[in-house]
């Protein structure tokens, strides 16, 4: 293949020589049949997958991508570029120091992981990944200066979903190669990972009845059966099962506002990830079993707060809505 022949390419050959613990090369070849280079755009989008998967890698540490050098061979329709990566808050990020180097041979080696288990695992779980990236962080000197901070699985999610953007951006026949100092990897672009979120649902837990107190930010005045409600410092959105205090409220027979707070018994799923990190909670009511008013109109309620009214007293004058 064109691109196992490096070493015959004098321009190419240099840059590689000249590779630091701190810099990736992404290569791009166009296929036989575009005889074209590729767009820019999708080597930008190659970019922003390198740089997501060092930011899930990353933790605390802030990560920057400068481009070094761009290099375009116009007979092999080829594209390289050469970027470099800068870390803020890391120890040794200051300078070159052990616990810097040991964090940057970290970064590139967990990006290879991530490349080798998209296209190479044959069930695509999340938690093999996980544990692969383990090793590595143990595997370096970086545990000597600091403990790893092991990336979450909404990060690198987050960076697998923007691999398959950039394999999508490719045509199918391109050649893509991520080169370090630490090693590279080939992307096969024929490995397409639909939807990445799923990746997360590994398993489900779900509590029923639960009493919740839920303060309510907009009532469902347009009858969805779905109440933008907030439990705490979390918004969410619930489900209202019919049969329950809620139907007077969509009779016009009770008046709930914003502010206002629902005692309610509900159903709720929480989703986990392979790491129990939580997803997303879903929640489902069931049973209102007060509704709450709010201070301000504490002295309202009271006395009484008038129900939504059945009829305007001023009906008569307007035509009906068609």
């Amino acid at each position: 293949m064109a691109s196992d022949r490096s070493e015959q390419r004098q321009g190419f050959s240099k840059l590689l020589e000249n590779l630091g613990d701190s810099d990736v090369v992404i290569e791009v070849v166009a296929s036989a049949a575009t005889r074209k280079a590729s767009e820019p755009a999708a080597v930008q989008q190659l970019q922003d997958a390198v740089e997501a998967s060092y930011r899930a890698l990353a933790g605390p540490v802030q990560i920057q991508l400068e481009t070094v050098a761009l290099l375009e061979e116009v007979a092999r329709h080829s594209r390289s570029l050469w970027l470099r990566v800068e870390t803020r808050g890391a120890p040794g990020s200051d300078g070159p120091g052990e616990g810097n180097a040991s964090l940057l041979k970290f970064l590139a080696r967990g990006t290879l992981a991530i490349i080798a288990w998209m296209d190479g695992s044959p069930t695509l779980q999340l938690a093999d990944l996980q544990q692969a990236i383990r090793v590595l962080a143990w595997g370096t000197s970086i545990t000597t200066t600091a403990h790893p901070v092991l990336p979450s699985s909404s990060d690198l999610v987050n960076a697998i979903a923007a691999w398959q953007r950039a394999k999508n951006a490719l045509s199918g026949g391109d050649s893509v190669r991520i080169l370090t100092n630490n090693g590279s990897a080939t992307l096969d672009l024929s490995k397409k990972i639909t939807d990445p979120r799923t990746l997360l649902l590994s398993r489900k837990l779900v509590n029923h009845s639960a009493d919740m107190i839920f303060v309510v930010e907009m009532p469902d005045y347009q009858g969805t059966g779905q109440w933008q409600l907030k439990h705490g410092e979390q918004r969410t959105t619930a489900a209202a099962e019919p049969g329950t205090l809620l139907d007077k409220f969509y009779r016009r027979e009770l008046d709930i506002r914003p502010g206002d707070a629902l005692r309610c018994k509900v159903d709720f799923e929480t989703s986990y990830g392979p790491d129990h990190e939580v997803l997303a909670e879903r929640y489902r009511i069931v049973e209102i079993l007060e509704v709450l008013p709010t201070a301000a109109t504490q002295n309202q309620r009271s006395e009484g707060r008038p129900a939504i009214p059945l009829a305007e007293p001023d009906a008569e004058k307007f035509e009906p809505a068609s």
